[in-house]
């Protein structure tokens, strides 16, 4: 949240197809993850270790892995 990642990320880091992708539940790895944060391509600003801390990146991590998988849709349809 207090990075703004949220904006496009969404607050699950569910992603939207209009703003930036599906972050979680299953993260890229920390090394990856930290490495596109740092030096991003496309529309994501980079983020330096003065405004976002590798601790902080790693919690990030830890908070999608945490995130419950969406359901699937043929859940939603009745039977």
């Amino acid at each position: 949240m207090k990075n703004g990642c949220y904006a496009c990320h969404g607050r699950e880091g569910q992603g939207s197809p209009t703003t930036g992708p599906r972050l979680g539940p299953n993260p890229v790895p920390l090394a990856t993850f930290t490495a596109y944060v740092r030096a991003p391509r496309g529309q994501m600003p980079p983020y330096t270790g003065k405004v976002v801390s590798d601790a902080a990146l790693a919690d990030m991590v830890a908070f999608l892995q945490s995130r419950p998988a969406p359901v699937s849709i043929d859940s939603l349809v009745p039977k």
